[in-house]
Formats: structure tokens, sequence, C-alpha cells
């Protein structure tokens, strides 16, 4: 069964996204590269920075190969 986690700010996704990528065992560096996003956007997603830009988040989610579902709340 695949993971589900609730995120529900931009601190918790920025946490999250952090310790997805130190799980690959990635630098910043190496995932904004790969991502082809700058490394201060990684830095700044990463510290929950409210203002990212959505694209970029959906082209960092792509590279740690994660994916971003909505759900209803209630549904499950």
């Amino acid at each position: 069964m695949k993971s589900s986690n609730r995120i529900s700010s931009p601190a918790e996704l920025g946490q999250y996204l952090l310790k997805e990528r130190k799980h690959l065992k990635l630098t910043q560096k190496e995932i904004s590269e790969f991502a082809d996003v700058g490394r201060k956007f990684i830095i700044e997603l990463e510290k929950g920075k409210a203002t990212a830009q959505l694209g970029k988040v959906f082209e960092l989610l792509d590279s740690l190969g994660l994916e971003l579902h909505i759900v209803k709340r209630g549904d499950s």
C-alpha cells in the first residue's frame, strides 16, 4: 500500500520535501539541477516559503518521484 501524508501548510510541505531529498541522498544543488530550478528556490521551499511558484513545485515533486493528490476532507 502506498504511503500518504497530510500536508496543510507551506512549512509542512517544505519539511516533507527536505526529508525526501535527504532520503534520496541528494544535495540541494543536485536536486536543483535535476529539477531545473534554482538552488535558492529549493532553500526557500524547504524553509516553508509561502510564495513558492507552483509550477516549480510540481517540477521538484516530479524530480523526487512524488505526486500530489487532492482529497476532500472526510474522504478516504
